[in-house]
């Protein structure tokens, strides 16, 4: 089937690393959405796979544009060269997705029903859910349920950026090397008269990730937890310095030591 006139183009943008079997079902979903074939391209950083993610991905999408990194990119990082990879191409929207979402036959249409002729232009957010409890996981932040789903900022497990706005903002800031992307992102989109809007159904599934060995895990001692903290998967501090000092308003300075406090104090 050809892509019909009126068909949008959206490049889904991913970056993995050693996750085969959960970048192959995100992207199997991905092939099986209710829309018509060829609508979606796939953009991917494998960033040092060594389990043949890349093989499989090319089986479910053998046109997918794979870009291969050396380990080093994280996740901010590979998803700052997918979407510049993906930006050649100038589509009508870019789907952030997580490579362990996996999304609902009719996801993508949900976003797009949400991001077609809205003024100001939107960012769709995918509301999914735990896969065995069904609780709500990922999607908007602080979401006004009571006006429109309207949110606060996001998750980019599954989002729907229009192109509008992404030539206002591009990708993520090249500060951030794999966390906090996503949320500065939403909160640069609302500075600049952008919307943020939670689809008001489950459009897929995402576990939670685990606290457990984190800088979180209140069971580790204070030193392990302050260098996970300041590891690149943490909040690493001239990173989360300049994460506050952009979103967190004039008592920034509270919210950049807060997290260093909260370790310090066994919490």
């Amino acid at each position: 089937m050809n892509v019909l006139p009126q068909s949008p183009r959206i490049a889904a943008v991913l970056t993995c690393h050693n996750r085969r079997a959960k970048t192959s079902a995100c992207l199997l979903a991905l092939s099986r959405q209710e829309l018509p074939q060829g609508t979606i391209s796939v953009f991917l950083v494998d960033d040092g796979s060594t389990d043949g993610t890349s093989t499989a991905v090319q089986e479910i999408f053998p046109e997918a544009r794979i870009i291969s990194g050396d380990g080093s990119l994280f996740w901010c990082g590979g998803m700052r060269v997918a979407w510049k990879e993906a930006a050649k191409s100038d589509p009508d929207y870019y789907l952030l997705l997580n490579d362990d979402t996996t999304l609902f036959p009719e996801a993508v249409s949900a976003l797009l029903a949400i991001c077609a002729d809205r003024r100001p232009p939107t960012i769709a957010l995918g509301a999914v859910c735990d896969p065995v409890t069904g609780e709500w996981t990922y999607g908007g932040v602080d979401c006004d349920h009571k006006n429109g789903n309207l949110c606060r900022t996001m998750n980019a497990n599954c989002a729907l950026v229009p192109r509008e706005v992404f030539n206002a903002i591009g990708g993520f800031h090249p500060a951030y090397t794999h966390g906090m992307g996503d949320f500065d992102y939403g909160y640069t989109a609302r500075r600049k008269g952008f919307q943020l809007i939670e689809t008001a159904e489950f459009v897929g599934t995402c576990s939670q990730n685990n606290k457990e060995g984190t800088w979180q895990d209140v069971k580790l001692d204070r030193w392990t937890r302050l260098k996970k903290l300041c590891s690149p998967k943490g909040l690493p501090f001239i990173e989360w310095l300049c994460y506050t000092r952009r979103n967190a308003g004039p008592f920034w300075i509270l919210y950049l030591f807060s997290p260093y406090i909260k370790v310090l104090l066994g919490k």
